[in-house]
């Protein structure tokens, strides 16, 4: 997670694949979509003189799968990931409204995943708001995509 990095810097960086481990970040797929290794094999040099990098990983956003190997001397792309928290305020058909720590007001899609997560975060908002409680959400921002990952409800 990054912290204290512009979110208008660039949105990659390159890595060894030899540096990388179970629990990292890289970006797969032909949309280069930003993944979480899950399981990461290295085999042993070959005859073409190559260590071999095998992971698979999950796409942050919507939990799918990818699988792919690479020579361990190659780079490859890794997302910079950012994490905020904002007070929701409302909510409509498709988006929620938040209010940052800054006081500026934004808006963010209601997530699609994990399954049924937008009702159960539209469900807590209601109840808070009858109990006199704030929802802050947690977004998640990687490679031009920002999404709701998680919420949690504060007594004011």
């Amino acid at each position: 997670w990054q912290k204290g990095i512009s979110a208008s810097a660039d949105p990659s960086y390159p890595k060894q694949g030899s540096e990388l481990g179970k629990g990292d970040f890289i970006c797969l797929g032909d949309k280069n979509r930003p993944c979480k290794i899950v399981e990461l094999s290295i085999s042993k040099t070959g005859k073409h003189g190559h260590a071999k990098s095998s992971i698979t990983a999950t796409d942050i956003f919507d939990g799918k799968k990818f699988e792919d190997s690479f020579p361990t001397t190659h780079n490859v792309i890794c997302p910079r990931i950012f994490t905020e928290n904002h007070q929701m305020t409302s909510y409509d058909e498709t988006h929620v409204q938040y209010m940052t720590e800054q006081g500026d007001a934004g808006d963010i899609a209601i997530p699609e995943w994990p399954e049924n997560y937008g009702k159960t975060l539209l469900a807590s908002f209601d109840q808070a708001l009858k109990d006199n409680y704030t929802v802050t959400i947690t977004v998640q921002s990687a490679m031009g995509i920002s999404q709701i990952m998680s919420h949690r409800v504060d007594k004011n």
